[in-house]
């Protein structure tokens, strides 16, 4: 498989991901959205995971751009730092479960879409020797991706999918 042939399916990959966790979620009623989920901090619903994900791909979509847009990448210290965002993962995570909590649903499957499309948007403006790593090279579940980007745009995604299955199972075992 060439480069760009392992850029394609890459690309196939996350779409797949993403698009069997957005049917799931968007089949769940109102009280399975309710449900509470280990996640990020007390307090958090199967309902807050859109826009806490959605948070994460915007990230990974602005990574993506700015690479696009002047070159270099990020180096040890990650996608944060790259964009001069000095807010921890955690204050980050609890500034959008503040944000969005209260917003309705539709708001939050808007910002879910348009996250996923930015991102996806930006990945394919990439060369792929920009968006994955060498072949060859170990990859500890991140499907060949760079580190920064699978870090923000595919291991919250599978991550999160798992709560959420263990959130609806847990609550309707009790």
């Amino acid at each position: 498989m060439n480069d760009e042939e392992r850029k394609r399916s890459v690309i196939g990959l996350l779409e797949h991901d993403w698009h069997a966790l957005d049917e799931r979620l968007r089949s769940l009623n109102d009280a399975e959205l309710d449900r509470a989920v280990f996640a990020e901090g007390p307090g958090w619903r199967v309902r807050d995971l859109p826009t806490h994900l959605a948070w994460w791909q915007e990230l990974a979509a602005r990574v993506a751009e700015k690479i696009a847009a002047e070159g270099g990448a990020p180096d040890e210290r990650g996608s944060r730092t790259f964009l001069g965002i000095d807010a921890s993962p955690e204050t980050l995570n609890a500034e959008t479960y503040e944000t969005w909590r209260e917003r309705p649903m539709a708001e939050r499957w808007d910002r879910w879409l348009s996250a996923h499309s930015r991102m996806m948007d930006a990945f394919r403006a990439l060369r792929p020797d920009q968006l994955l790593e060498p072949e060859g090279t170990p990859d500890a579940g991140m499907e060949g991706l760079k580190r920064y980007f699978a870090v923000a745009g595919l291991i919250p995604l599978r991550m999160h999918r798992e709560h959420i299955e263990s959130a609806l199972k847990e609550t309707s075992l009790s």
